[in-house]
């Protein structure tokens, strides 16, 4: 089954999930760590101005007649928080690698860093079914350098397995770049580039899953300092598995607060021994070399309600004001009482001995406060992100349920903002519920919309209050809606369409939204 959900494209995805078909598997989410003397942008605002730019998967689109070949979109932010016209770049584009081929899926997942140190972020695009010469579903990255004009210009890279200084060989349906994530893991001053590819060989353990490192230098990404780790690398707990899918999400940031750059890394099949549980979270510890430093594990058996494939999706933040991350993890194929595939959601308080299992909360529809009960295939916390999105200056998180059902509406799918506070953390207290028959929010509800397939944060006019990202890539062609929230209340909502940002109507299946800023 596994292998299966791998050759889908990602239109295809989310229209699996719509019709039932059981797709496991979100967006990747990033944290940046930085100092106030940092020359390194903050990821996304590509063009340097000082506020971010959205960036938008697209990967159902049609180029040159190949269906889900795939675009990203760019739109520019500003200091009035509104998104103006915007561009696609896309492997038509003149200045990015390779050509556009059916089910490529270009934009199915990304991540932003300043890669040279320039003052510009950069944006790494993954197109995990990209075809390596005759080989299907091998896996491709493209890095597109940004500059005063943003991502428009000549500097790119494009990266696969068999890329001169790139670890391993191309194998059908190995989807190298299915996840992304950025950040300075050698502690340089340098962003660095972690691809996950969750159904690569290790120790000839097939779907145990690999990771790729490419550091940073003043001249952007070097091929030939790539490291591999998987499961057998040293100081990362466990052992490669068939199955085990080390590297379904990366995260990036610091974990026990000691100034260093960590990687959290989800491992969504592995199987605990002794037990029916499947997931594991580990925590590898900064600065990297040829490996980690240290590492950590929780596996889902030691948290009772999140041991049905734990770790589909993460989240790093400050939750609770103490000088540490802490991680949130979705699980979303979880079973909450007698509902199948009703999704929860573990948040681990980390210390400065890192994460343990004994500091964790566990959060689903059935947790008082929590709106919404838990129905089959509603599939809770299937994406999330984090960011501060009130400005008290602790984080708080958006949950993604993306196939919730909204009255008969079936895959019509929500939104939760959590918020988090300095006593206790994440709390189901001024949570605030968000779909399409929510006073202020545009649209109307509909089946299959998918309204919370993937969510974001942006703080797009930079003015200290992010703003959550909620895409619902089945509404038509597919919409983002960018919320602005005081603590507790949803204050307005804008929802933004291909047509929006003047970039055509779009078709249904463009899967617009499907990749988010975090």
């Amino acid at each position: 089954m596994k292998q299966k959900r791998s050759q889908l494209s990602t239109s295809q995805k989310w229209l699996a999930a719509a019709t039932g078909v059981a797709v496991i598997g979100g967006m990747g989410t990033y944290a940046f760590v930085a100092s106030f003397t940092d020359p390194r942008a903050t990821p996304y605002d590509f063009n340097g101005d000082g506020y971010p730019d959205l960036a938008v998967g697209l990967p159902g689109d049609t180029l040159n007649g190949h269906a889900n070949a795939g675009s990203v979109a760019i739109a520019s932010g500003s200091i009035t928080g509104d998104f103006g016209s915007g561009y696609l770049i896309h492997q038509d584009s003149a200045d990015v690698a390779g050509a556009p081929e059916k089910n490529d899926s270009f934009g199915q997942s990304m991540a932003s860093g300043d890669f040279d140190a320039d003052g510009y972020a950069d944006l790494a695009v993954g197109i995990p079914f990209e075809a390596i010469g005759d080989v299907e579903g091998a896996g491709y990255v493209t890095i597109q350098y940004g500059s005063g004009s943003g991502l428009i210009n000549a500097r790119s890279q494009s990266i696969h397995e068999d890329s001169a200084g790139i670890p391993g060989s191309v194998v059908k349906d190995e989807i190298f770049g299915y996840s992304l994530a950025a950040g300075d893991l050698n502690n340089d001053g340098y962003d660095d580039l972690i691809i996950g590819q969750p159904l690569d060989s290790a120790n000839g353990r097939p779907n145990a899953g690999t990771i790729r490192i490419i550091f940073g230098s003043d001249s952007g990404l070097v091929m030939n300092s790539t490291i591999s780790i998987d499961q057998s690398t040293a100081n990362v707990p466990g052992a490669p598995e068939s199955g085990d899918r080390f590297g379904e999400q990366v995260a990036v940031g610091d974990v026990n607060g000691d100034g260093k750059a960590d990687l959290v890394v989800s491992t969504l099949g592995e199987q605990i021994a002794g037990s029916s549980d499947r997931g594991s979270v580990h925590v590898l510890y900064g600065p990297f070399t040829t490996g980690p430093t240290g590492g950590d594990s929780i596996n889902s058996a030691d948290v009772d309600g999140i041991g049905e494939f734990s770790g589909s999706a993460l989240a790093l933040g400050n939750f609770n004001d103490d000088p540490y991350l802490d991680i949130a993890v979705g699980v979303s194929d979880q079973k909450v009482g007698e509902d199948g595939a009703a999704g929860s959601l573990a948040i681990f308080y980390a210390g400065a001995d890192g994460l343990s299992h004994r500091n964790v909360e566990v959060i689903n529809q059935a947790t008082p406060g929590i709106g919404g009960t838990p129905e089959p295939e509603d599939y809770f916390a299937s994406d999330l992100a984090a960011g501060d999105i009130d400005g008290d200056g602790i984080d708080d998180l958006v949950v993604g349920m993306r196939s919730e059902a909204i009255g008969s509406a079936t895959g019509s799918g929500a939104a939760m903002i959590l918020f988090g506070n300095a006593d206790g953390g994440i709390s189901p207290a001024d949570s605030v519920w968000i779909d399409q028959d929510v006073e202020g929010v545009p649209g109307i509800v509909a089946k299959h919309d998918h309204f919370g397939w993937t969510v974001g944060i942006i703080d797009m006019d930079d003015d200290g209050h992010a703003e959550p990202l909620i895409g619902a890539p089945g509404n038509a062609a597919g919409t983002v809606t960018v919320l602005e929230m005081e603590r507790g209340t949803l204050v307005s909502a804008r929802a933004y369409s291909q047509a929006d940002l003047d970039l055509g109507n779009g078709v249904k299946g463009d899967a617009f939204g499907i990749a988010l800023p975090k």
